[in-house]
């Protein structure tokens, strides 16, 4: 019979599975970033960073104040990859093979653009393996752009960058490391020197481990929403997930108010035998417990949009808003910019959901901000607008009790 679940059940479970339904005991230890990043799968990776870079954030919520260069570490240690998961994304090294394929079929010209830019620009892209085969690692910086070139988007990169880009997505280089956040590219076969083809999974096995790890990573999901946790067919999910509840690693669920096949990690469910969630924490806008937003809003009713990529007069919430988890709930969001240069974390926007219930959340709210202003060394945390208004002041006697907190806890 398939588990029959309350959406708060849901919540609770997925939740619990993603790591963020109690907060850690102890202080983080640069073995706790590879254990994270093994259990959600990969890490979402983007650029923009008023606050921290996405995949850094992801682990501050779960792992609390770490050393991000734990991180960046990962990757000359050949810990980790970079490559096309959920949008570009920082990868445990074991699942590359779980990879392989798609970049056989950009190497084939099979996805998109690429057969037709690959014949047009075939001799440079032999010039840039080339170069890395002969300099070593390189980034896009060290080629040089066709005299008169200017462009700042994707389609108006130099050649050389786009090669480099197109070259990393067809399996043929990697990320070697990353300096100032810009990649370094590689050959693959120095990278990972025992590779080769014949020890690709098949088809029907590699569809079964990612929906396997996308499953163990939410705890329970319907059959789109695991398949879009690493971008993957809908009907091939769908059938690795079948197989794997014949084999007993998923079990059929049912989840209230939905209607789609659902399906839960039978481990995930321990979550219901043990205390309610308790951590309260900020969320990246792609992290993955709320990346996926139909699942977001099916599980807390909580619409989300990043609006960065708006207009300003088009934004509803602010330019990087971060949703805040308190206790498995969403209960707010909140505009932020670190100013590292002037010690300021400034929130410039803070919005209570309707049903939040904020007097109850105010300190856990106020210690999750503070703790995340300490961690990017801007400790004057600077309180602008709040909705609604009349919990400004509440909030800010939260926030001052939350540094008062902090500052005899330092024993300063």
């Amino acid at each position: 019979m398939p588990q029959t679940l309350s959406i708060a059940e849901a919540r609770q479970i997925a939740v619990a599975a993603q790591g963020l339904d109690h907060p850690s005991q102890r202080r983080a230890t640069s073995d706790d970033v590879l254990h994270m990043l093994h259990r959600l799968g990969c890490l979402q990776i983007d650029t923009i960073h008023v606050v921290a870079r996405s995949p850094y954030l992801v682990l501050w919520s779960r792992l609390g104040a770490y050393d991000p260069a734990w991180l960046d570490n990962l990757l000359p240690q050949r810990q980790v990859f970079e490559y096309w998961a959920h949008a570009a994304s920082i990868l445990p090294i074991e699942h590359w093979p779980l990879f392989r394929s798609t970049m056989l079929r950009y190497a084939r010209g099979e996805i998109g653009w690429w057969r037709a830019w690959q014949h047009a620009h075939s001799a440079l892209l032999a010039e840039v393996l080339e170069t890395i085969r002969q300099r070593g690692p390189l980034g896009a910086a060290d080629f040089a752009a066709p005299p008169g070139h200017r462009g700042n988007g994707w389609w108006e990169w130099k050649p050389a960058k786009r090669a480099l880009d197109l070259l990393w997505s067809a399996g043929e280089l990697m990320i070697d490391r990353r300096i100032n956040f810009q990649r370094r590219y590689e050959l693959r076969e120095r990278v990972l020197p025992a590779w080769h083809d014949g020890l690709m999974p098949s088809e029907a096995e590699r569809q079964q481990r990612l929906a396997a790890i996308a499953l163990r990573a939410m705890g329970v999901a319907t059959a789109r929403q695991l398949a879009d946790y690493f971008r993957q067919p809908h009907a091939e999910t769908a059938t690795a997930l079948e197989a794997l509840v014949a084999d007993g690693l998923a079990e059929r669920a049912t989840v209230a108010g939905w209607t789609a096949p659902t399906y839960v990690w039978p481990a995930a469910l321990q979550a219901l035998n043990g205390p309610p969630p308790t951590h309260t924490t900020l969320l990246s806008p792609f992290d993955n417990l709320i990346w996926d937003r139909e699942r977001t809003r099916a599980l807390w009713n909580f619409d989300y949009r990043l609006e960065c990529y708006l207009p300003a007069p088009q934004r509803r919430f602010g330019y990087f808003v971060l949703p805040v988890l308190w206790r498995g709930r969403l209960i707010a969001r909140l505009d932020a910019k670190a100013e590292r240069r002037s010690g300021v974390f400034k929130v410039k926007t803070f919005y209570f959901e309707a049903d939040s219930h904020p007097d109850e959340a105010l300190d856990d709210i106020a210690q999750a901000i503070a703790a995340c202003a300490a961690w990017h060394r801007t400790p004057e945390i600077v309180l602008e607008h709040v909705e609604p208004p009349a919990l400004r002041e509440p909030l800010l006697r939260a926030l001052h009790r939350a540094a008062d907190r902090r500052l005899a806890s330092s024993g300063e």
